[in-house]
């Protein structure tokens, strides 16, 4: 599936050059990758609450659907919430059409043994199971989140949205976890987090043609991850898919705090990375989760803390890894010539090649070639 992988992977990065809001002026400019991280966040903390409220949920229906239904917007473009909920209130059968034939049109990429399954997920992505109900809050909650943010200069355009979505989102005042979220104490720290990783440009030092936030390149990780770990499995090797997801989601989430401490310079000193470890222990402690329910709480900060521990930790990594070399091709293929992409995107295929993971090794190489047959 190397190749499948690649193109499916391509397919993906549209996700960083669709912005939001785009017929409004806008103070905190977002892609669509930012917007389904932030959405996965909180489609995250719903399932939590809900579980520890005993509600059951298909934790890892949900995790897939909340990875695949961001995968027919690369097709269908930016057509704006407002606009498709008038062509389907004008007309839902055409709707439906046209969704229908756009994930048609993407299952060809799609892994083969899952294929059928994944293009069911992404047609009921919100139905009225309680997944749905998690993600079609989630993804209510990020937008009224960009909306509130955008609305504080400039209220006399967002207005209606806010109407709108607030109107949207009272559909949901009677499901039990969002009523929970929404009235709980700690959600503001966790939102201000949020915000400070939509604004947290990744390769900073560097002149960037395609920029990527930290918030959009994780959730590009649990892509990446999730999609080796299918494929891992496939050949023998037993990785935990939804844990896989879980740890991609929040490997980053300390740097809204620390801010981004390149490993370079973690390691720049020895005993500075211990340093940063206790550092970043204690901020996540302190000002992140101190008001959270413990089970909540704990289940975060081990995922926060040490993403890349055990199996599925280093298939994180090497999925991270994997959506930086990703990064430097989207600056080549665009005609950045600066030569620290390609001085960073060598280094990392060295270091994927030696993979544990046998289709970690395999797409490496895929990359690598890719690029010495393009010359570059």
């Amino acid at each position: 599936m190397d190749q499948g992988l690649v193109r499916l992977l391509e397919l993906y990065t549209n996700l960083f050059t669709m912005f939001r809001w785009n017929n409004r002026p806008t103070l905190l400019r977002t892609n669509e990758a930012e917007n389904a991280f932030v959405s996965a966040q909180f489609s995250l903390l719903l399932s939590l609450i809900a579980r520890e409220n005993g509600e059951k949920v298909n934790e890892d229906r949900l995790f897939k659907r909340i990875l695949l239904k961001e995968l027919p917007k690369c097709i269908l473009s930016d057509i704006s919430v407002d606009t498709k909920v008038l062509i389907k209130e004008l007309d839902p059968e055409k709707w439906d059409a046209v969704f229908d034939a756009t994930v048609s049109e993407v299952a060809p990429l799609l892994p083969a043994n899952h294929r059928e399954e994944f293009m069911n997920e992404m047609k009921m992505v919100k139905d009225g199971s309680t997944e749905g109900k998690i993600i079609s809050t989630g993804d209510l909650l990020s937008a009224l989140l960009e909306a509130d943010i955008h609305s504080r200069f400039f209220p006399e355009y967002y207005e209606e949205a806010l109407e709108s979505l607030k109107k949207r989102l009272s559909h949901f005042d009677c499901f039990q976890p969002y009523k929970i979220l929404r009235e709980s104490p700690w959600i503001k720290d966790y939102q201000e987090a949020l915000v400070v990783l939509l604004r947290a440009v990744r390769w900073n030092r560097l002149k960037r043609n395609v920029e990527t936030t930290v918030a959009g390149h994780s959730f590009y990780v649990a892509v990446i991850a999730y999609l080796l770990a299918l494929m891992e499995n496939e050949v023998g090797n037993n990785i935990d898919s939804l844990e896989v997801v879980k740890k991609a989601l929040l490997h980053d989430i300390p740097e809204s705090l620390t801010g981004d401490i390149i490993t370079p310079t973690k390691r720049k000193v020895e005993g500075f990375e211990e340093v940063v470890s206790k550092v970043e222990e204690k901020m996540v402690s302190e000002k992140l989760l101190v008001h959270m329910p413990k089970n909540i709480a704990l289940e975060l900060k081990q995922r926060m803390l040490d993403p890349f521990g055990g199996k599925e930790g280093r298939l994180v990594r090497a999925a991270d890894l994997t959506a930086a070399v990703v990064e430097c091709l989207m600056e080549i293929k665009t005609g950045n010539t600066q030569l620290a992409f390609r001085s960073a995107i060598s280094n990392m295929l060295d270091t994927l090649s030696k993979s544990e993971f046998e289709n970690v090794r395999n797409l490496s190489d895929t990359f690598r070639w890719g690029l010495e047959l393009a010359g570059r």
